[in-house]
Formats: C-alpha cells, sequence, structure tokens
C-alpha cells in the first residue's frame, strides 16, 4: 500500500516510529518545507499530494497544541478522506489499547500508551507518548490527549480538545469543544 506521511515536523518522527512498526514504508510526505530527516518523495501542498501521488492511505503527523490547530488538522484529515483516500489507526508496538476500544479513522496512539477498556477514540484523535484513557472514555474528533496525561473513567473530551501535558481529567468529567486542559505542574521558578 502507498503510505503517504502529511506533515513532518517533530510530532511526524514520532508518529513515523509507529507507522513503520505498523505498516511498512512510507514513500512520500506532505509538508510545506523540505524535511532534511526524511529520504521520501516531497510535495508542498496537499493539493499537489492528492493530485500526483498515487498515495492509497494517509497518516496525519501533524501535532496540534490549540483548539484552533487540532482543527486545522482534523479538516486536513477530512480532506484527504473525501477524496477516498483510507488512514488506519495507527499503534506503536510499546502501547497498550483494550480489544473493546473502537478507534476510528486517523487515530494515533504512541508508544507507552493505554487505552482501557470501551474507550472509543473518534477520528484523528491523538493518544500520546505515556497517555493513559480509562475506561468508558469518549475521546472527540481530533482531540488530543498529550504525553502523560491521564484521562480518567467515564470521561468525555470533545472536538479538537487538548489534554496538556500531565493533566489529569477527573472521572465523569466533560470537556467542551475547542477547550485546552491545562498541565497542574509547575516549574522550579514558579511561586508556590
Amino acid at each position: 500500500m502507498k503510505l503517504l506521511l502529511v506533515g513532518a515536523g517533530g510530532h511526524a518522527k514520532s508518529v513515523l516510529g509507529a507507522i513503520q512498526e505498523s505498516f511498512g514504508t512510507v514513500f512520500a510526505y506532505v509538508d510545506a518545507n523540505k524535511a532534511d530527516w526524511f529520504d521520501g518523495r516531497h510535495y508542498e501542498t496537499d493539493d499537489a499530494a492528492l493530485a500526483q501521488s498515487g498515495a492509497q492511505s494517509i497518516v496525519i503527523g501533524l501535532g496540534g497544541t490549540s483548539g484552533k490547530q487540532l482543527k486545522k488538522r482534523l479538516e486536513i484529515l477530512d480532506r484527504y478522506l473525501d477524496a477516498g483516500l483510507s488512514a488506519s489507526p495507527v499503534i506503536h508496538s510499546a502501547a497498550t489499547v483494550s480489544d473493546t476500544a473502537e478507534l476510528s479513522p486517523g487515530v494515533i496512539v504512541l508508544a507507552g500508551a493505554i487505552v482501557q477498556p470501551h474507550v472509543t477514540l473518534e477520528r484523528g484523535a491523538i493518544v500520546n507518548t505515556g497517555a493513559i484513557v480509562e475506561h468508558d472514555c469518549w475521546i472527540g474528533p481530533g482531540a488530543h490527549v498529550a504525553p502523560g496525561a491521564v484521562v480518567l473513567g467515564g470521561c468525555r473530551i470533545g472536538a479538537c480538545v487538548m489534554i496538556g501535558a500531565g493533566a489529569v481529567v477527573l472521572p465523569n468529567s466533560t470537556v467542551s469543544d475547542g477547550s485546552i486542559v491545562k498541565s497542574l505542574m509547575r516549574s522550579a521558578g514558579d511561586d508556590q
């Protein structure tokens, strides 16, 4: 299968490791800038990739830390899906995903992440490195559970929500579309 990586920034490096374990090689990528770390055919725009690449499937290598960025990421995924390309979920071999979890197209689950029973990850959701999504949660389209974040049981996380690194979402909570849940961690210089 001809697999196209969409985005070639820092997040794409983590995604690429998971892709190579799950799907084999990526033959080309789309990014406005040429990536010096990736040897593959380069397309500068989505239009060029759709018209010329012959790709059958994509994986989104773009990250995002705000509702606006995550919405744009989701729109890009939807554009490729609407054009007839597939976007199978990518699960790193060092992640744990329950057999009862439901993963939609474009989902990314990275190394060390844990997705527990009866979780639904909607299209384009990211469960990043070392993040935990506990039982019976619904993670909306385009949402990003950042590294080390924990979403406890029964939560409903809206579309394009950013759960910050190390943040904890308490059981049965609802987080509105486009929200940011900030980390509670402080740096060494912060006031107590």
